[in-house]
């Protein structure tokens, strides 16, 4: 093995310890409460500047846990929609089935799964993921086009306002709902039905489908009308 082989090698295991180390204390503390110092000291590494020479800052050191899990969940949507398309399901029940079950996959993914599931339910629920602005937040996040062309359509009898916000919402439900789960699923004090997994997932499943075939009620259209109208 020649001395860039070695390097090579070296440089790799870095990038993937500060990886590791970086989604779990994320996943732990919050994005905003970790430093670049901590990560790099619970990392075990010398170098002090090692998370801005692989990463360039903790945003790029973000970037690269999501580079490490979104994809992969990407590709499983889109080919659970093309089976399910086959399928007499409605389309309200294969968008949430599609939603949810890729999620439920990191559950159960040895290499930072459930921390991706934490992290991405925290920055979510501030839209630092860009559900609703992809183009206005430095993260950059696969876009899923045939969920967001399925989802679109399916939206259709809802004012826009109604369904770009319900959109966010069932993201927000999906990453909230499994992240709680993984943690509340260890909790042997509490009922078992709470923390099994099949039934959790069902009933989120159920809850997402609801959420895009309810009509919006006429409070709901009634505020709507009146903010449009100043």
């Amino acid at each position: 093995m020649n001395v860039s082989t070695i390097k090579d090698s070296r440089s790799v295991r870095t990038r993937e310890a500060l990886i590791r180390t970086a989604e779990l204390l994320f996943a732990e503390q919050g994005y905003e409460a970790v430093s670049v110092n901590t990560i790099t000291r619970e990392a075990n590494q010398n170098n002090r500047n090692a998370v801005q020479y692989h990463f360039g800052n903790k945003t790029g050191l973000l970037q690269a846990i999501f580079d490490k899990h979104s994809p992969s969940v990407a590709a499983k949507r889109a080919d659970l929609i093309d089976a399910l398309l086959a399928t007499t399901q409605p389309v309200a029940r294969l968008l949430a089935t599609a939603i949810v079950e890729p999620l439920l996959d990191k559950l159960t993914d040895p290499d930072g799964g459930e921390a991706y599931l934490h992290i991405s339910a925290e920055l979510i629920a501030s839209n630092t993921l860009g559900y609703s602005l992809p183009h206005a937040h430095p993260l950059q996040i696969p876009r899923e086009t045939k969920l967001a062309t399925l989802a679109a359509k399916q939206l259709t009898h809802l004012p826009p306002e109604v369904g770009q916000q319900r959109i966010l919402m069932m993201n927000v439900l999906a990453f909230h709902g499994i992240s709680d789960h993984a943690r509340v699923r260890k909790n042997r004090q509490l009922d078992p039905m709470i923390r099994d997994t099949d039934f959790m997932a069902s009933n989120l499943i159920d809850s997402i489908t609801a959420m895009l075939e309810t009509p919006p009620s006429s409070n709901t259209l009634q505020i709507l009308k009146q903010r449009q109208g100043k």
